[in-house]
């Protein structure tokens, strides 16, 4: 998948700081969608694909580059693809800032998604006889009155609802061409640590793209059939570099990095606990040292029957201690 004819994108501006870019899999996507609303007469509509889908990815893939600045990171380059954008990103090691970086794009498109459905209703004529619907699973289409400007609205409002909404649910999915990927590598990066929370990622990619699959032959759709054999190569070239000891998601040589952050939540808290025992051994040590000196002086000053019984009970008590641990090496 990291080939030339794979990868090659047009690119659309440069700034200072950013290169914005589109792969040919976001033609490809827009075509589809144009090529559906031409199947089912709705040729006034045909140019909203061409307009929304580069917009629906461009909001979703300046979430992710605004977040990974605010986060301390930078992004140089975006290439808005099919559902989800190939960005440059250098994202600080840190679980909770990988997953903000991932989550905000999703997150965008899911208010996006809500609020557009939302306003769209709106727009219809509520003496109209023959409201227009926009039918959709994986291939969206409209049917009705469109001719008329809230029809036309509805259904271009419906639509970016749909567009941003797939986008979302898409987006979780741990494919590593998903925003899912980063997102799962982050929540379990706590609980497991970081290379068990690469190595888990991954297994959920291989069931992603079995589910994939499994849908696109239940429901005869070749476009999650599409997403699932790609998904399917992306996973399997992503645990061969895994295998290596390299994540292609997070760009890191994991087995290398060693960061109390790369550790699981428990390892940590048996680390904490450990310092915390032996800092509260050498506390006794030092106490029960300063006890012993003084007694000793007592003895070498008045001799050891001056001792009380209390005295020469610390004594044996303290002495009969060093001396376990001269034998033990503790």
């Amino acid at each position: 998948m990291d080939n030339a004819f794979w990868s090659w994108s047009l690119k659309i501006y440069r700034t200072s700081s950013l290169e914005v870019r589109a792969s040919w899999l976001l033609g490809v996507w827009m075509l589809f969608d144009v090529m559906r609303f031409i199947k089912f007469d709705a040729f006034n509509l045909c140019f909203v694909p061409l307009l929304l889908i580069p917009l629906v990815m461009y909001v979703h893939a300046m979430a992710h580059v605004g977040m990974a600045r605010l986060v301390g990171g930078s992004a140089d380059v975006t290439i808005l693809s099919i559902i989800n954008d190939r960005t440059s990103m250098q994202i600080p090691l840190n679980p909770a800032k990988q997953f903000t970086v991932a989550a905000a794009g999703p997150l965008v498109s899911f208010v996006l998604g809500l609020v557009s459905a939302f306003i769209a209703p709106l727009m219809l004529d509520p003496s109209g006889k023959t409201a227009p619907q926009l039918h959709f699973f994986m291939t969206p289409y409209p049917t009705g009155n469109t001719s008329d400007l809230g029809g036309f609205l509805f259904v271009t409002l419906e639509y970016f609802s749909h567009l941003n909404l797939f986008v979302f649910l898409a987006n979780l999915f741990a494919c590593a061409v998903f925003d899912g990927a980063r997102m799962w590598r982050a929540l379990l990066w706590p609980l497991v640590g970081l290379s068990r929370a690469i190595r888990g990622t991954v297994l959920l990619s291989y069931l992603c793209s079995a589910l994939m699959l499994a849908l696109s032959l239940y429901f005869i759709d070749w476009t999650m059939l599409f997403f699932g054999l790609m998904c399917l190569m992306v996973t399997i070239q992503e645990h061969r570099s895994i295998k290596l000891g390299f994540d292609p998601v997070l760009q890191i040589e994991f087995e290398t990095t060693t960061t109390p952050r790369n550790q699981s939540w428990f390892s940590r808290w048996q680390q904490r606990r450990s310092v915390r025992a032996k800092e509260h051994q050498q506390r006794e040590e030092d106490q029960e040292q300063l006890i012993l000196d003084r007694l000793l002086v007592k003895v070498s000053e008045q001799g050891l029957p001056s001792l009380t019984a209390a005295e020469r009970s610390s004594l044996q008590r303290i002495s009969r201690k060093q001396k376990e641990r001269q034998e033990t090496g503790v």
